[in-house]
């Protein structure tokens, strides 16, 4: 650990010997001219120094304080313009993020806003798009996208893991409890741009017959909507469905899960950082944490 005084003794005693003024330094500081000078004198009994010379028209420094606030005031200095150039760093570039049309329909957009409003000067852009971005040839920063994170060309960094299970509406069920997912055959199945999804699930927990190939196919996140509709059951994952579980228009009503994929930050390989891109993927990361808590620590789990 650095030893070091009070900052606010520091601070009182700079500028006071700036000023050679405790009035002035009070004045700068916006306290009273008391504080500076037990500042300053609290600063000389933990240094064991004096610092100024106290005559009844004043103050003046001793050796050692002229000594010592050079020192300080180069050390101010050099912390304001970190900070400043930090601040400007952090207000400067545009963001595009490149985002699956169910993440940013699902979980994305109703989430922003905690973003935008603590970074006001970041002007972000959502590009829904379900393909791989090609960062050559697009103006993205960076891309959310869903699979094994085994895409080629860029650097991916975990997001979440994802639970796969039912869910519907609940009024399709109207009151009944779930006991097996062979019950499921008495249900419509909402199948999501492939009918492979279910199939997989249903042959995970011993299900071969054809259940899995009965019900209407949706693009995109759609199939999530009509559960919601109350059209049947659609799977989906701790991420899109969180608000819908939240508020109630989902249900989960078999337990367990089967974990499958994962949502990965993508970004252009080899790529450096700006601090904007760094302040996302921040508030991502911390974002995403209080849904996986949420819902780690709730009955849906």
């Amino acid at each position: 650990m650095r030893k070091l005084p009070s900052l606010n003794a520091m601070r009182a005693f700079e500028a006071a010997a700036r000023h050679v003024s405790f009035t002035k330094a009070a004045d700068e500081l916006f306290v009273t001219h008391a504080a500076v000078s037990r500042h300053v004198r609290d600063l000389e009994e933990w240094l064991g120094i004096k610092l100024f010379n106290r005559t009844g028209r004043g103050v003046n420094l001793t050796k050692a304080g002229e000594k010592y606030v050079t020192q300080l005031s180069l050390a101010f200095d050099r912390l304001a313009k970190a900070t400043s150039d930090l601040m400007q760093d952090a207000q400067e570039g545009d963001l595009s993020v490149s985002v699956e049309e169910a993440f940013a329909s699902r979980w994305l957009v109703p989430h922003l806003g905690w973003f935008t409003s603590a970074h006001r000067d970041i002007e972000i852009s959502i590009d829904p798009e379900d393909a791989l971005v090609n960062f050559r040839s697009s103006s993205a920063n960076l891309a959310i996208r869903y699979g094994l994170g085994d895409w080629p060309g860029v650097d991916v960094e975990l997001l979440v893991r994802t639970k796969i299970f039912p869910v519907c509406s609940p009024e399709l069920l109207n009151g009944r409890v779930l006991r097996s997912a062979s019950e499921l055959k008495e249900f419509t199945l909402l199948h999501e741009e492939s009918k492979q999804w279910w199939t997989h699930w249903l042959r995970a927990e011993g299900i071969t017959d054809e259940v899995s190939a009965k019900g209407p196919m949706f693009q995109g996140h759609l199939a999530l909507e009509a559960a919601e509709a109350g059209q049947g059951f659609a799977l989906g994952d701790q991420v899109l469905t969180a608000e819908a579980l939240r508020d109630g228009s989902l249900i989960k009503p078999l337990p367990g899960f089967r974990l499958q994929g994962a949502y990965y930050l993508v970004t252009p390989q080899d790529m450096e950082d700006t601090a904007t891109v760094r302040a996302f993927r921040v508030w991502l990361h911390v974002e995403m944490a209080k849904t996986e808590k949420w819902f780690s620590e709730s009955s849906f789990s």
